[in-house]
């Protein structure tokens, strides 16, 4: 029995005709390592990488850089006038 984002994706990539099954991997990728996929996406990213090692060792290489670069950040307490004044610009720029 196969989940309605499997069905979705299976009729998709094959109406579209390219997209592979790796290709929907590796837009998950950073779903998945950042803990925002859905439990069908999730499901669906654990089954296709227990049979491709290519994109098992992806996600393998993902987690690790992510594990590296959340390892050497650190969290700094700032004033909260400063907070919302970088808050403030990053608005400005994006509006």
């Amino acid at each position: 029995m196969e989940s309605k984002f499997t069905e979705a994706y299976e009729q998709s990539a094959s109406e579209s005709g390219h997209e592979t099954n790796c290709e929907k991997i590796i837009k998950l990728l950073d779903a998945v390592v950042d803990g925002e996929a859905s439990a069908e996406e999730q499901i669906f990213f654990n089954g296709h990488i227990e049979e491709c090692v290519p994109c098992f060792e992806s996600h393998q290489k993902q987690k690790l850089l992510k594990g590296l670069v959340s390892g050497h950040l650190k969290r700094r307490i700032v004033p909260d006038r400063l907070a919302f004044s970088i808050k403030a610009k990053i608005q400005e720029t994006t509006v």
